[in-house]
């Protein structure tokens, strides 16, 4: 799907529909026999905070906010991404040589404004955030999101036995789908998980999911779109994964199945770590 349409179609949609600002905790699941059903009918999660009318520091494509944004420190933790422009993460990068000739355990040095590439951020020693436009945004017409502070989630689910249909997850400033502990059956059905800060759908410790018709795309995370680990169980049929930074799926669990999947505008499909157990059938995955 053309990214363009679907923001479009976003857009389209909240006119007739109020967007939903703070995370959804799902806590009431149901049987092995009848499981619970959480159907948002279109409902948008979007933890966005639009701080395009910031004033701004300019210097050609590299932007500097004046000063750190309040409940937003620096974020030395360059697995996630701490800044959208559009549906964009924007990947915060440091210097590690530097870091490494100070012979300082745990020294925190972000490459300097000059030494980034498009698509790339860091922060002063102030906290202030500067960042270089990436490829095919506009300065001055794009608009620049942050995530929430701290490490909010758009859609938390703490049960088993759930079915969660037809949500949009954005902004998050970790997952846009998020599933810790010991969860049974949880089944993903018609969502999209764009533009969070770390994964679009992650499952933890031993989760047992099925995802099915579901879009992810533009995650910040550098293991992936999808990130499944410990020893979950997971399966993801007819599903379309794109334009994420890391790999369209990141498999450290216990066993994994993609099927039936579309892949395209990512640099890795798919990446199987600490001897994951993963099978893939009928994908179609288009290079960039």
């Amino acid at each position: 799907m053309h990214r363009l349409f679907i923001f479009l179609a976003i857009a389209f949609t909240t006119q007739a529909q109020e967007i939903r600002r703070t995370p959804l905790t799902l806590k009431e699941g149901g049987t092995p026999d009848k499981p619970a059903v959480f159907d948002g009918k279109g409902m948008i999660i979007d933890l966005g905070i639009d701080v395009t009318a910031h004033d701004w520091e300019k210097q050609g494509d590299v932007w500097t906010s004046r000063g750190p944004f309040d409940k937003h420190p620096a974020v030395d933790d360059v697995q996630r991404a701490a800044l959208f422009i559009e549906e964009a993460p924007i990947r915060i990068v440091r210097d590690r040589a530097a870091e490494q000739k100070t012979g300082e355990k745990g020294k925190v040095i972000f490459a300097a404004p000059s030494a980034l590439q498009p698509g790339q951020m860091g922060f002063k020693s102030d906290g202030s955030l500067y960042f270089r436009w990436p490829v095919g945004k506009t300065p001055g017409s794009a608009k620049i999101y942050l995530p929430p502070a701290g490490l909010a989630s758009c859609v938390n689910i703490a049960c088993s036995y759930l079915t969660v249909k037809n949500i949009t997850a954005l902004h998050a400033a970790n997952d846009g789908f998020n599933i810790h502990g010991n969860r049974l059956g949880i089944r993903l059905e018609n969502v999209k998980a764009f533009s969070n800060g770390d994964e679009g759908i992650s499952a933890h410790e031993t989760v047992q999911m099925d995802v099915v018709d579901s879009e992810i795309a533009w995650n910040g995370s550098s293991a992936g779109g999808v990130a499944d680990v410990n020893d979950s169980i997971t399966t993801y049929t007819n599903c379309e994964a794109h334009h994420n930074l890391g790999a369209a799926f990141s498999f450290a669990g216990k066993s994994h199945r993609v099927t039936h999947c579309l892949i395209h505008h990512q640099t890795k499909d798919i990446e199987v770590r600490e001897n994951s157990k993963v099978e893939q059938s009928d994908n179609e995955w288009r290079k960039p």
